[in-house]
Parts: C-alpha cells; structure tokens; sequence
C-alpha cells in the first residue's frame, strides 16, 4: 500500500520544503523539536483558501513525485493508492482505478472532532478546506458510503475488492 499522509509527513520533514513553508507562515508554524507542526499550520490554512494554495504549491509536487515513485516500485498484487488529495493531482488516469468513499459532511466533522480533539469550528474548518475535486477520466470508478453503518461499509468494501482483484 502506497500511504499518501505517511508519504506527506515525510516530505514536510524534508529541509527544503520546511524552509518554504517557514518563508510562507513564519516561524509559528515550527514545533519545539523543530519539524512543522500541522496543527498549528492547518490552523492557518483551513481558514484561508490563499494560505492552502501556498502550502499545496510548497509541498504538492514533491509529495506528487513521492507518489509516483512508490508507485513504480515492483509489485506483486495490487497496488492500492491511499490518497486524499489524489484528485487534485490529476492521477485518475494513470490508475487501473479509483474508489471514492464518501461521508456525509456532519459525520466527517464529527470523526474530526472525536478523533484529534478538535473544536467544532476547527473540524468544520478543515472539512470545508479541503474540498475536493471529483475523480475524473479514471478507468473505472467505485463509490463506497461511510455514513456510519459499519456492516455496510464492509460489504460494499469486500465487494469493491472483488472487483479489483478480478482486473489484477
């Protein structure tokens, strides 16, 4: 499994991107261990599309090249591509294909809010700032609901999987 956060963490750690970022939000962004502290930085971001531009055009590309290396890596099953930000990078083609799962925005909130502490105007934040493009011109295109129903998401899921390892 190619991780696209794990992979993202890594790039913010990279000397150069975080002199880029640092130039771009100053030096509050900087935990006390010196590496970029993402809440302090998505607290900036989340709230102003232009400061979210700046960060996507400092980190995207690396973290798309990143990507795409872990990608062209030697394989014996499928590869799954974990990727929020997937659409904002334009990889649908280039993939056998893409499972979109999606969840009501008050229940991403709710996750949000439960599982990193954060306040409802935080969570409501970041969910608004990260609005996605649609996939688009991807070969094949599944759509799994994550509205709270555990068994469900699970069939559809293992359905989903079939499907893919049928085409692999």
């Amino acid at each position: 499994m190619v991780d696209g956060d794990a992979l993202g963490l890594d790039v913010l750690r990279e000397p150069e991107i975080v002199a880029g970022l640092v130039s771009s939000f100053g030096e509050g962004i900087v935990g006390g261990d010196g590496a970029i502290d993402r809440s302090a930085l998505g607290a900036i971001v989340f709230r102003d599309p232009l400061a979210l531009a700046r960060l996507n055009a400092t980190v995207q590309p690396r973290l798309l090249a990143r990507v795409r290396e872990a990608l062209a890596l030697p394989a014996a099953g499928p590869i799954v591509l974990d990727a929020a930000m997937l659409t904002t990078w334009g990889l649908e083609p280039e993939l056998d294909g893409v499972v979109e799962i999606v969840a009501p925005e008050p229940a991403r909130i709710d996750r949000l809010r439960r599982a990193r502490g954060y306040a409802t105007d935080e969570a409501t934040a970041r969910v608004e700032g990260q609005r996605l493009p649609p996939p688009r011109n991807s070969k094949r295109h599944w759509i799994i609901q994550n509205d709270g129903d555990l068994a469900a998401f699970r069939r559809a899921a293992e359905s989903v999987w079939l499907d893919i390892a049928a085409i692999v």
